[in-house]
Order: C-alpha cells, then sequence, then structure tokens
C-alpha cells in the first residue's frame, strides 16, 4: 500500500466475505465471535460453540457445501471483517531511540542492538514457545494502524462519502471581511492554503521551498475528496502507578461537526507506549509512519467509495492540535517554559511575561514559518551544542513533519483554548487573584464571604449533562478539569456580586484592601471567553473579544499580580480564529473524551505497549462492529440484526464510552433536530391538551399553512414522553422524576431575535397526514424583565410563571442553570437563570451557542 508498511495482499477485503453466505451460516459466525469479543469465553471455547453450531446446520442439512463454512474463530472473524489485528501494526521499538522496526525487519536484523549508531539500545530478545523452540520477541512495541487503509473502511460505509463536505465551491478568505460570520473551520483561511501533488526541497543553505511535482500544485479544495486533517496527540495515566499513554487522533474536518468527533469517524493512527512520555527523538520516529502516509494522501490515492466509481482522496494534515506541552514535542518547538523562546508564535522572552510588552500584540515579532523550517532542518544533523543555540535563537528543533511538503510549524500549529483559558487564565484567576489574594474574607463565620461564595456555588440547579463543581470549593480551589473552570466560569458575576455585596445587595465602594480594580477585572475575563468561544464568530467579534482579555491582563500587569506564559499566549486568538475560525469547531473538549473512552477499557497491565495493543484493538473493533451493522447485506435475516442489537445495547449499558456513541447511532430517531426516546413511556400519563387548543392550533397553523387547519375543540388525549435532546443537549419536563432541572431551558422568542428563559411543562409530538413529525413543548414563561445583559444572565421572581402555550421544539436552543437567591432589597426570593449557550448580540445578529455536545449515557438504558 502506497505510503504504509502494510503489503498489498494483507489488506483485508472491502465487503466481507460472510457476506456471500447463507444467513444462518453468518449469525453461527456472529454468535462465536460476539461471544469471544464481548462474553469472554476462550478462543478454545468459542471455536467449539462455533463448531458445534455448524454440526446442528449439518444435520439439519442446512450446511451448504459452497461457499464451504470456516470453522477456526479467527477464519470466522475475517470471513465477518472483525479481525482487529488484521487492520493493526505492531512494530518493534528500540528501546533507546524508539526507532521502529516491522515484524519482518526485526526478523532481518543481525542482532538484538539497533541499527542506528550511537544507539545502545535492544530491539529484540529471545524466549521460547510452548514447544520450547526459540523465537524473537519485541521487547517494546508501537501499535499502529494505517491512515490510508481505515479511511478506506469509512468510505466503504453507506453515506459516508455523501457527509464530506464537496469543497470545490468554498470562496477563499471569505473572512477578510471583519463582519463574515464564520461558522466552522472551512471558513477559516487554512482552509485554502493545502496544495496537492507538491515536494519540498532544500537548498545547500539549508533554504527550504515546496515546488510542484509534474503539473501539480492544485489546491486540496479542487478535489471532491480533499480531506483536511487535524492531528492531536495527548498522554493521559493508564494505571495507578505512573504509566503515561499517547494516542494519535486524527479527525476529519470536512464531516459535518456532529459527526467529526464521534469515536466512528476518528482515526487513532498510533498509541505510544508507556511508561514515560517520548523524548523528541523518540517521538520523531513515532510519527514517521503518519507523516508518511500523509504524503501519500497529499498525491492523491485511489479508493474505492460506497455506490460510486473508485475515486482519488487527496488529504493533508492542516492543524496539529495538541495541549500546549503537545504541541511543543509535535511541532519540534522549545518548551513553553524556555527562557528565550517561549512562544512559537512571536518572538517574546520569558521576561516579556511580566511586562506590558507582552500584551501588545500590534508589536509583537510575528516567527517566519520558512526560517524556522531552515532553522530545523539545519539542526537535524549539527552536534548537540549547534542544536542547543539553535533551539535558543530560533526556538525550534529537528521535527519528522517539517519533511511533508506544505507543513508550516508556526501557522499550522493551534493554541488549545481547552487548557491555555480555562486550565491555564480562568484557575490562575480563582486560585491565585481572588482566593491568593484574599479577595474572599472568612471572617464571619457562616456569613463570611468565603462561605457566602460556596454556599451559592453548592445551590445552583445546574442541567443534567453538566460535570458538578466541588462541594467545598470554598476550601479547596484545585480543580482538576477544564469542564469544571468553564462551569464556574458561567457562574462568575453572580458569584462575585453575592460574595462581596452588602446588605443592600450593592458592593460597597469603600477602600478595599486590594485596589478595586480587581473586582471588576473578572467581568473583563468573562466576557471575552462568552465572544471567543462561541459557535460562529465573525472577526469583528473576535477583535472585541480580544481586547476584553488584552485589557484584563493590563490590568492585572498595573495591580501587581505576577502572570504566566497562557496569558501572552492568548493574545494570539485573533489570529488562531482567522486561521481556524471559531473555536468551538476545533478546541479539544472532543479529544479528551476519547482518552477517557480508552481508560474504561479493560487490558491485562502489561508494559512495552502490549497495554496499548488490547486498547487498539478494542478502537478498531468497536468500528468494524459499527461498520458491520452498517453494511449487512438486504439478504441478513432479522434474528442477525436483533444479534448485534443486543449485544451493542447491551455494551452500551455495562462500558458506556464507545459502545454508547455506536447505540445511539443506530437507534436513535431525530426530528428537527430532536431526538426522541426510543420506546414509549409506559409509566407517562395521557397528557390532555384540550385546555391549550387555541395555542395549539395557532402553532400547527404556522407549521402547515397549505393545510386547511380548524380548531375543533376536540383533541384527543395523547400520549407524552418525558426528555428529549435538541441539538444534543437533553431537556426533561415537570413529568419527569429523574432531573428537575433539565426542565428549565432557554427559548428563542418568535421574531428570532431575542431569547427568554423558560420552564418546559410537557413534551409531545403532533402529525397531521403524511406531514414530518414534529415535537412540542408546553411551557409557561417567566417573567424575566427585570433586567438582562449580554452576558447571558437573566433575574426574575421565583416560581412565578406566565400563561402556557404551545411552541415548537426546535425554539429550545440552551440549557439552564438556576440559581435561587433572596434580594434584601426588595424582600423577594429571585431565580437567577444563567444561559448555558454563548450567544452575542453584536453587529446586530444572532449566535448560537458554545457547549460541546454531551450525551447522556443513561438516556439510553436498557
Amino acid at each position: 500500500m502506497p505510503g504504509t508498511d502494510q503489503d498489498e495482499a494483507d489488506r483485508p477485503d472491502s465487503v466481507p466475505k460472510a457476506f456471500l453466505e447463507e444467513p444462518h451460516v453468518r449469525i453461527a459466525y456472529l454468535e462465536a465471535c460476539l461471544a469471544n469479543i464481548y462474553g469472554n469465553a476462550t478462543v478454545k471455547q468459542a471455536t467449539a460453540q462455533l463448531n458445534g453450531t455448524l454440526d446442528s446446520l449439518y444435520i439439519a442439512g442446512a450446511l451448504p457445501l459452497l461457499p464451504r463454512p470456516v470453522r477456526s474463530l479467527i477464519s470466522a472473524k475475517r470471513r465477518l471483517g472483525l479481525d482487529a489485528d488484521q487492520h493493526i501494526m505492531e512494530y518493534a521499538l528500540c528501546t533507546a531511540c524508539w526507532k521502529h522496526y516491522t515484524p519482518k525487519e526485526m526478523l532481518a536484523l543481525p542482532s538484538e542492538h539497533c541499527v542506528l549508531p550511537d544507539c545502545s539500545g535492544e530491539v529484540w530478545e529471545t524466549l521460547n514457545d510452548s514447544k520450547n523452540k526459540p523465537y524473537r520477541h519485541a521487547i517494546k512495541i508501537m501499535t499502529h494502524t494505517s491512515i490510508i487503509d481505515t479511511l478506506r473502511r469509512f468510505l466503504m460505509r453507506p453515506g459516508f462519502a455523501q457527509m464530506i463536505r464537496d469543497s470545490r465551491n468554498i470562496i477563499p478568505n471569505r473572512n477578510d471581511d471583519e463582519n463574515f460570520l464564520m461558522e466552522d473551520i472551512s471558513d477559516g483561511s487554512i482552509w485554502n492554503m493545502s496544495k496537492t501533488r507538491i515536494q519540498r526541497k532544500t537548498g545547500s543553505r539549508g533554504t527550504v521551498r515546496d515546488v510542484p511535482i509534474e503539473g501539480g500544485g492544485q489546491n486540496l479544495n479542487s478535489h471532491r475528496f480533499g480531506l483536511h486533517l487535524t492531528l492531536n496527540s495527548d498522554w493521559f495515566g493508564m494505571l495507578e502507578r505512573p504509566h503515561s499513554t499517547g494516542p494519535i487522533y486524527y479527525c476529519i474536518n470536512d464531516l459535518p461537526i456532529r459527526e467529526r468527533f464521534l469515536q466512528r469517524n476518528i482515526i487513532c493512527a498510533c498509541i505510544m507506549p508507556g511508561p514515560k512520555e517520548p523524548t523528541a527523538l523518540q517521538l520523531n520516529h513515532c510519527l514517521e509512519p503518519s507523516t508518511r502516509e500523509i504524503s501519500a494522501l497529499k498525491n492523491g490515492v485511489e479508493m474505492q467509495i460506497y455506490g460510486q466509481e473508485p475515486q482519488m482522496v487527496f488529504a493533508d494534515e492542516i492543524i496539529n492540535n495538541c495541549d500546549t506541552p503537545g504541541a511543543r514535542k509535535t511541532c519540534g518547538f522549545a518548551s513553553h517554559t524556555h527562557g528565550m523562546q517561549p512562544c512559537p508564535w512571536c518572538d517574546i522572552t520569558m521576561a516579556d511575561i511580566h511586562r506590558p510588552s507582552g500584551y501588545t500584540p500590534e508589536n509583537f515579532v510575528r516567527k517566519d514559518d520558512f526560517q524556522l523550517l531552515r532553522q530545523s532542518f539545519l539542526s537535524k544533523d549539527a552536534p548537540p551544542r549547534r542544536q542547543d543555540h539553535i533551539l535558543d535563537n530560533y526556538g525550534i528543533r529537528w521535527c519528522t513533519k517539517n519533511l511533508l511538503a506544505g507543513w508550516l510549524p508556526s501557522t499550522r500549529c493551534a493554541l488549545d483554548f481547552m487548557h491555555n483559558i480555562f486550565l491555564g487564565v480562568i484557575a490562575h484567576l480563582f486560585t491565585q487573584v481572588l482566593f491568593s489574594g484574599y479577595m474572599f474574607s472568612g471572617a464571619g463565620g457562616r456569613s463570611s464571604q468565603k462561605q457566602r461564595f460556596e454556599d451559592l456555588v453548592n445551590s445552583v440547579r445546574w442541567p443534567s449533562h453538566v460535570t458538578r463543581l466541588p462541594k467545598n470549593l470554598g476550601e479547596n480551589q484545585s480543580l482538576k478539569k477544564a469542564d469544571e473552570w468553564r462551569r464556574l466560569l458561567h457562574i462568575t458575576p453572580i458569584l462575585l456580586w453575592w460574595t462581596w455585596k452588602d446588605s443592600s445587595d450593592q458592593i460597597p465602594n469603600r477602600a478595599p484592601p486590594l485596589p478595586s480594580n480587581v473586582k471588576r477585572k473578572p467581568t473583563h475575563s468573562r466576557n471575552c471567553i462568552r465572544i471567543l468561544a462561541s459557535r460562529t464568530i465573525s472577526m469583528a467579534e473576535a477583535r472585541l473579544g480580544h481586547d476584553f482579555l488584552v485589557q484584563y491582563c493590563k490590568h492585572c500587569l498595573r495591580l501587581g499580580i505576577h502572570l504566566v506564559i497562557n496569558h501572552h499566549l492568548a493574545m494570539h486568538y485573533v489570529d488562531m480564529i482567522k486561521l481556524f475560525g471559531p473555536i468551538y469547531g476545533w478546541w479539544l473538549f472532543a479529544f479528551e473524551r476519547l482518552n477517557g473512552m480508552f481508560e474504561k477499557v479493560n487490558h491485562n497491565g502489561h508494559d512495552g505497549g502490549r497495554m496499548e495493543l488490547t486498547l487498539m484493538r478494542n478502537w478498531v473493533q468497536t468500528q468494524l462492529l459499527y461498520e458491520l451493522l452498517l453494511g449487512l447485506p438486504p439478504s441478513a435475516h432479522d434474528l442477525e440484526r436483533r444479534l448485534l442489537h443486543r449485544y451493542i445495547l447491551s455494551e452500551a449499558s455495562s462500558r458506556g464510552s464507545m459502545m454508547t456513541q455506536i447505540a445511539i447511532a443506530a437507534s436513535e430517531q431525530v426530528i428537527q433536530n430532536v431526538q426522541l426516546p426510543r420506546r414509549p413511556l409506559s409509566k407517562v400519563k395521557p397528557l390532555d391538551l384540550r385546555g391549550h387548543s387555541n395555542s395549539e392550533c395557532n402553532l400547527y397553523q404556522l407549521l402547515w399553512p397549505d393545510l386547511a387547519l380548524v380548531d375543533d375543540m376536540s383533541s384527543a388525549p395523547g400520549t407524552a414522553f418525558i426528555a428529549s435532546r435538541a441539538d444534543g443537549i437533553r431537556y426533561g419536563c415537570m413529568a419527569s422524576t429523574r432531573s428537575k432541572t433539565d426542565k428549565y431551558a432557554f427559548i428563542r422568542t418568535a421574531d428570532g431575535t431575542s431569547r427568554i428563559p423558560v420552564q418546559i411543562g410537557w413534551l409531545f409530538v403532533i402529525q397531521a397526514g403524511d406531514k414530518e413529525p414534529h415535537v412540542c413543548a408546553i411551557i409557561p414563561e417567566f417573567p424575566w424583565d427585570l433586567y438582562a445583559s449580554t452576558l447571558g444572565i437573566y433575574v426574575t421572581y421565583a416560581e412565578t410563571f406566565a400563561d402556557y402555550e404551545v411552541i415548537s421544539m426546535d425554539r429550545v436552543n440552551a440549557p439552564m442553570a438556576l440559581i435561587p437567591i433572596f434580594s434584601r432589597l426588595i424582600e423577594q426570593e429571585l431565580f437567577v437563570c444563567i444561559s448555558f449557550d454563548h450567544t452575542i448580540h453584536i453587529l446586530q445578529h444572532s449566535q448560537q451557542g458554545t457547549e460541546p455536545d454531551d450525551f447522556d449515557e443513561e438516556d439510553y438504558e436498557i
């Protein structure tokens, strides 16, 4: 295969051979394979089960002669296309430098020692098999799946090719218009920067240039299947003892955003073995196979497309999107703690982090990509002292990715918003400025500012999909997850007002222990993040949000607050949004969830890369099972489909994670972006709509104006349901006993110009004739008109509602956090309603929210 170390003869069949066999033979294969994969049956037990079933068919005279059924488990897996090992390459690694060897190369080595000069590592050791015969056993392995092979599998899925964005008609550089509303990565400048059929050449003095190959140089967007890939690499702990494992993911940005980050559509190219994170040299060897494949894809690879003629498929890695340490390693940059070169985008030093010069973007001296490439190539074969000199002066070392034609190390390295802002800037605000800065007094016992802060956090009614904050936040600010800081930021203005207010509900104007500016700066940071993290954004809005952040950092400096490298790195978000579009389309929450899925996989605990092999098998096996479910032939019996569904659902219930996603994909029903329950709810009382007939009829007339609908005042009671999902977020209602908080939400007004908080009373589905079903809600509004702000915060009288009305469920567009408070000024209980949808109203348009799409495994219980 081009660009890979897998032989063409070893490639699995694109269509499983079992599809040509009888359904009763196929189901025998399925029962045995699934018992081994998910039922803990050994190979011997599963093989015996298979043979027993085939013998029964033979006795009944139902066993066909041709094609001849197979009787071994491994052959049955291959017939069904469920053999994960066919898709995995196990490289043997040198224990010192991590140079990789294919199994054939390992067998051909003259000795156990690595072939690289000045390397003292070993590749294999001699062990004896069960027959006491010696064989070569790799000491450390790295599992790898071919990017090209995985794309071949994906494109043979029914409907997958149709989901791929056709970029041939995209107008380049649309965001040069400051008011152009960017909705995804495809609206960023990076989308139009990739060229195909080019090669990278270096001059005698280290100069680097990219030149076309035989009439090449076409834009990646000129091809129907020109794929724009994001690379992510991260390390997470696998065991109670220190053991870091590092997957390398590639996501396909041409997929719709709801499909892009699902496990079934993401390529896990490699899992780097522990127990320690690799050095720069070791990481370069790990990146070589994937880089070689990306290089081949830039020149085009012919692939089969389901339902179409074979086509040339092109791809390029347009973004390196890792956390700050990972991005420095995978791009070859100096560490973010380096004294002279801490930033990969400009020439500031670590000393500038504590000066205004580190927060004046208009004066930054930008790094030049081709100068960086030149210095990287000079560093490749230089002696160690020269390499250190280049690193100190230019901030770069040799990196394998720099061999890739079109790769620009600074431009294509993204700044991770999740770690930089939530775990960096926001964590710093609370831990160093507010708590360590003594802005919350502990004096006064139960009435102290610190206690009021903690009590209010604990009283928040969070939506069910939201991670709860620790109960002792006033005493322990060591939150570990970006999600927790993100949730805390939503409610920060109310928290600070509640903590600092006096008996008249005002923040005192008397001189505090620290300058009063400290109490205004948290609002600047929240405004900035609400704007920058919006799902859709223009460059004008990006600059506005960035200005808030610049003001925040400069005020902190004037107040003598010690800043860190994250604050300076955040000065580059305008450039990031210009290149990559809205942050929502490329932040790392999705990749962090993939790591969490891996952490749930059962493994043998063996070092040397064997645990990582188990993880990769689980990853590939899950995708193969999904593809088998999609690809069952028309001749498949209903019992086959039920068997697959039963295993998928049982695994989703017991293990969650990856199997849950497949269970959702296999069973959900979606109407106008609203997911309905898979089965009727027997315990929900019938819903009588007669009291809402006028409002109900008005809605129907709006939905179906071509029908002559009249209110005959005789609506029969219907069946209600207690929860649904709109745009991936769970919403409940008053009939739900599981989660009372999900009954609160924000809806768009009828004219679409603003939003209001509501309580969802009941949910139901309507249908007229052959019209598409429509999900509706019965809601009373909150009398919220006391005041509302661009912060997405609304205040209303507690438990006070307007009259009920019937609305379309697609008007529900944001979950709500509700904070009960008591106003001393008006002697009244109030609800503070906080939107979990980052909507801003700038330049006369409204935007959708920024919360990542969550799924709740409990919604899909068996």
